[in-house]
């Protein structure tokens, strides 16, 4: 993907960004976290949809291994 360059604004007291319509958000709120370079924008709304659309068809082919989850810690980045 190439960068897209957003609008920053004030909107009362607080600072907004305008989000060009090739990035809208079906969500209403957002998770931001601080990276090194700035912040990244997590849409947990998404993350959840896509969690359960992949668990889905889970259990539709009897002869397919169990697979364990991620069982490691969150690891505490210096930056956060």
């Amino acid at each position: 993907m190439t960068a897209i360059t957003a609008k920053v604004f004030q909107s009362g007291n607080s600072q907004a960004l305008r989000l060009p319509k090739a990035l809208r958000l079906k969500s209403s709120t957002v998770k931001l976290v601080r990276t090194a370079d700035g912040f990244s924008v997590h849409d947990e709304q998404a993350r959840a949809s896509r969690i359960r659309a992949f668990a889905a068809p889970g259990g539709s082919c009897p002869d397919f291994p169990e697979v364990a989850g991620n069982q490691a810690a969150n690891i505490k980045r210096d930056w956060e």
